[in-house]
């Protein structure tokens, strides 16, 4: 037998599972008392119901969930997946930035904060170069003067007519080099003449420079041997 929990009308028809008169569900109970026996077949059903109360009708209940299916996992699954690759690649991004060398963070800070400027010349720096040039071509001219000046006005020691005699003055060396040739980079050194001896002069053609110093080459004949030697460093 079962029986209604809310409104207690009790049915015997198994086969039942919801009360006639409320909707609800009905419940098993044992058969303490004989009930009227129900037929559906010729005669209206009768239901017991308790003299003292009457029986309340209540509405089926009706449900106000979507009968529509839900997400599907997959869907779910891939949107979890996708939000977690992109958070990985946000936090590894930010590491690469932080842990860059030194050098390139400052090369990049360097580069975005200072702008590249081209240093132009100036008119006033070109002028500047321009006078420092001239000035040295004019100090060139005035010692070149200075030089034809010194010649002319027989600076250089009077060379000795062919067959006279000179002596050696080269404190600072001890000696004056006999060459091959009259001159200092090409003529090989034959002898050497000591500071203070006496040599014959044939004859002084060639003019000349050694470093700071101006003379003559004169071809003088020293201990049998014929060379040239400077007669800056000779006195007559």
């Amino acid at each position: 037998m079962k029986q209604c929990p809310a409104c207690k009308t009790n049915y015997t028809d198994e086969t039942l599972k919801f009360c006639l008169a409320d909707g609800a569900n009905l419940i098993s109970v044992p058969e303490a008392e004989k009930t009227i026996a129900m037929s559906f077949v010729n005669e209206p059903m009768q239901i017991n119901v308790p003299p003292d109360s009457a029986p309340t009708v209540f509405p089926p209940a009706v449900s106000n969930q979507p009968t529509g299916k839900g997400v599907s996992p997959i869907i779910v699954a891939v949107l979890g997946l996708s939000l977690l690759l992109a958070v990985i690649g946000f936090v590894g991004f930010i590491a690469y930035i932080w842990l860059k060398p030194t050098d390139d963070k400052n090369l990049i800070t360097t580069n975005s904060s200072t702008p590249i400027t081209s240093q132009k010349p100036t008119p006033d720096s070109d002028n500047n170069e321009l006078k420092e040039k001239i000035a040295n071509l004019e100090k060139q001219v005035a010692d070149q003067r200075n030089q034809k000046n010194k010649t002319s006005t027989g600076t250089f020691p009077t060379p000795p007519k062919s067959g006279g005699t000179a002596r050696v003055n080269s404190p600072g060396d001890g000696f004056l080099a006999l060459r091959s040739e009259p001159n200092s980079e090409t003529g090989s050194r034959i002898a050497k003449i000591p500071h203070g001896a006496t040599v014959t002069v044939l004859g002084c053609p060639k003019s000349s420079n050694i470093g700071k110093m101006s003379g003559r080459w004169c071809q003088v004949i020293y201990n049998g041997q014929t060379g040239w030697a400077f007669d800056a460093f000779m006195i007559f």
